[in-house]
C-alpha cells in the first residue's frame, strides 16, 4: 500500500528551510541545493514542489504574507482606529525573530522582482492590496473622528506605506541603528503626521 504523503506539510518544512537559507545567506545562496541542506531531504525532493530559485522565492513570500495576516486577524480588540491602524503597522515591521526573518524574504523578494517581469507582477499584486487594507484603516481614524478623509488621502497612505518599506529594509540591513523601540517610535511620530486632522 503506498505510504500517504502530506504534501502541504512537505511544501511547509521547504518554506522554513527557505527562510532560513535566506536568512543565513542571504538571496545569492538561495539554491535548490542549500535549501535541501537545510530541510535534510535530497533535491529531488525540493525540485518536485518547486520549479526554480524564484518558485522557492515566491512561496517563502507567500507564507510571510499568511503568516503576518494570521498575526492580524489575532490581534487583540484596540481602544479605537488609530490604535487599530497602529497595530497591524507594527506586524509588518521587523520587531521580532518571526518578523524578522519576514523582512528579510521580503527584502530580498523585492529585489528580484526588479528584474523579473513575474515577481514584479507579484509584488505589486501584493503591494496594492496592502495599501487597500491601510487606506481602509486610514479611513476609520478620520470617520472615528466624524471627519472627512482628506484630499490626499491616497498620498498619506503612500507616504505611510514608504516608511513601513524604508524602516523594514533599514532595521533588517542595520539592526543596530534600528532596534525595535527607535521604529516603534518612528512609526508613532509618522502616524501623528499621517493622521493630521483627524
Amino acid at each position: 500500500m503506498p505510504r500517504y504523503v502530506d504534501h502541504d506539510q512537505r511544501r511547509g518544512e521547504l518554506s522554513q528551510a527557505v527562510w532560513r537559507v535566506v536568512r543565513e545567506r542571504g538571496l545569492e545562496g538561495l539554491t535548490m541545493r542549500s535549501v535541501a541542506a537545510a530541510a535534510d531531504c535530497t533535491t529531488g525532493r525540493v525540485a518536485h514542489y518547486f520549479r526554480d530559485k524564484n518558485a522557492l522565492l515566491t512561496h517563502a513570500r507567500d507564507v510571510m504574507h499568511r503568516r503576518m495576516a494570521a498575526r492580524i486577524d489575532a490581534l487583540p480588540p484596540q481602544p479605537g482606529a488609530r490604535a487599530r491602524l497602529r497595530a497591524v503597522l507594527l506586524e509588518g515591521l521587523p520587531l521580532d525573530d518571526d518578523r524578522v526573518l519576514g523582512s528579510t524574504v521580503w527584502a530580498h523578494f523585492l529585489l528580484a522582482a526588479r528584474t523579473d517581469p513575474e515577481l514584479q507582477t507579484q509584488h505589486t499584486v501584493r503591494h496594492e492590496s496592502w495599501v487597500r487594507r491601510l487606506t481602509g484603516l486610514l479611513r476609520d481614524v478620520y470617520a472615528e473622528a466624524s471627519t472627512p478623509p482628506p484630499d490626499d488621502l491616497d498620498v498619506r497612505v503612500r507616504a505611510l506605506v514608504a516608511c513601513l518599506d524604508g524602516l523594514a529594509l533599514s532595521a533588517v540591513a542595520t539592526p543596530d541603528s534600528y532596534p525595535p523601540d527607535l521604529v516603534a517610535r518612528v512609526i508613532d511620530k509618522q502616524l501623528e503626521l499621517i493622521c493630521m486632522g483627524a
